[in-house]
């Protein structure tokens, strides 16, 4: 597995990665993860993980105020292979080089398996507003 900036040439991956991540989870209502995957490439901070010249994972980091994730994704062809946990652990470096103390995220109260994911890496629940859960990690 290689880790590595995404570029315009990744959309088409990253997409169908994206994709084939979520797919599982149609029936709750997610806003669409696919759409503007070429304007977060440009406009924020997007690795991927790419397995045998494929991409298989990818991560978008929105720097600001905060230091956000507004999208994690692994191929559901590459589970369990930690490329999930290096994933978070880029973002976390990315968000502490850019002067970040913690990240956030958010996620749905009923994706249980993402939840368990974030808190065995060392995430904390913040709160709840409707279906969404929100978690945060200090970046030291």
């Amino acid at each position: 597995m290689m880790l590595r900036p995404a570029t315009s040439t990744d959309v088409a991956g990253l997409t169908d990665c994206l994709r084939a991540a979520y797919a599982p989870f149609e029936q709750l209502g997610l806003p669409p993860v696919t759409e503007g995957i070429a304007d977060d490439i440009r406009d924020h901070t997007v690795w991927v993980a790419e397995v045998a010249g494929e991409v298989r994972g990818g991560i978008v980091i929105v720097l600001g105020e905060t230091a956000h994730i507004a999208n994690l994704a692994v191929h559901p062809d590459a589970g369990g292979h930690g490329i999930g946990k290096e994933l978070i652990t880029k973002a976390i470096a990315v968000a502490r080089g850019a002067g970040h103390d913690t990240v956030q995220l958010a996620t749905h109260v009923d994706m249980h398996e993402t939840q368990a994911f974030y808190r065995k890496l060392g995430w904390t629940e913040t709160g709840r507003e409707g279906k969404k859960v929100y978690f945060q990690i200090e970046t030291k």
